[in-house]
Formats: structure tokens, C-alpha cells, sequence
């Protein structure tokens, strides 16, 4: 246990010093509206509501929403669920790439950080992800995001009726 702190002190201060650069690495140039999107939520049900709610919104089909299911703690029986922990970091921001490969060398227009929490965990996902334009709540790290909605996390709808909002003002969609 003690370990799982230092791992994570590790990965902060990783973050805390190379967050700009990152950032600048794993960003991307949209080629106009979005037509691709990474999601990270907290569960499987979550997921399920969430992709369905934004691919009516975005008018994607579900295809074509990835998503990273991150727990900060899951039992044995679930961990060949696809679900991303912290056990599955390594130290200094080294990400899963085998759970993840398919999603860390994919370009995403639009990210969505539907985390409950701040997680050094999902921030690390989220930069080394390459995306156009990330989105996340306003409890979370705002240095890394181009669009925060402050707004609290089980608020989904609201959150979504700001997202587009600013989506169009923006002219993302």
C-alpha cells in the first residue's frame, strides 16, 4: 500500500512538471466537426447512458464514441473487464499501452473527462491521448482542458446542454 501513494506522488509530480509539454504533444488538428470522441467515465452504467445521451447529441453513432472505464479500485473478477486502474500505471506517467493501445494512437476530436474526481490517473490518459479539444468539469485540473463546464458531475444534463452550446459557438458541430 505504501507504494501505491509513492506511485502516485511519482505521477504527479511527472505531471505537475511535463503537463505543458504533453499537452502540446498529444494535441491535434481538428479537420472540422467532430466525428470522433473519447469519453472517460467512472462505470459501466454510466457509460452506457453517457454514450447513448451523446451520440444523440452529436449525432455520431455510438461506433465512433470511444471510452476508458477508470476505477480507482475494482475486486479481482473485474479486472479483465477492460476496466483501468491505478495498478495498471506505471511509475513517472507511464500509461497502459496494452489495455490502451488502440485509443493512444487514434487522433479524437473531442475528449470528455466525465471523472467524478481529479484523478493523476485519468489526467495521465488524457494527455497522452491525442486530441483536438478536451472538455472536463470544473473540479478537475483546468491547465489541461480547453472547455471547462462548472457544474457538478451528476448534473449530465445540464452539462451537455452547455457543451453544445459552446460546441457551436465554436463552431465544433
Amino acid at each position: 500500500m505504501i507504494f501505491t501513494g509513492f506511485k502516485r506522488k511519482s505521477n504527479q509530480i511527472f505531471i505537475n512538471k511535463n503537463w505543458q509539454e504533453l499537452l502540446e504533444k498529444s494535441s491535434v488538428v481538428s479537420k472540422g466537426d467532430i466525428k470522433n470522441v473519447l469519453i472517460i467515465v467512472n462505470n459501466q452504467l454510466e457509460k452506457e447512458a453517457i454514450v447513448k445521451s451523446l451520440s444523440e447529441i452529436l449525432k455520431l453513432t455510438q461506433n465512433n464514441i470511444d471510452t476508458i472505464i477508470f476505477q480507482p479500485k475494482v475486486k479481482k473478477e473485474q479486472r479483465d473487464l477492460g476496466i483501468i486502474t491505478p495498478k495498471d500505471f506505471g511509475w513517472n506517467g507511464k500509461v497502459p499501452t496494452q489495455k490502451l493501445e488502440n485509443i493512444l494512437t487514434k487522433n479524437y476530436d473531442l475528449l470528455i473527462n466525465y471523472s467524478k474526481v481529479d484523478s493523476v490517473y485519468a489526467n495521465l490518459l488524457s494527455l497522452h491521448c491525442k486530441i483536438a479539444f478536451r472538455v472536463g468539469f470544473g473540479h478537475l485540473n483546468k491547465n489541461l482542458y480547453n472547455f471547462i463546464v462548472k457544474c457538478d458531475p451528476t448534473e449530465l444534463s445540464l452539462f451537455h446542454t452547455e457543451l453544445i452550446k459552446y460546441l457551436k459557438i465554436l463552431k465544433k458541430i
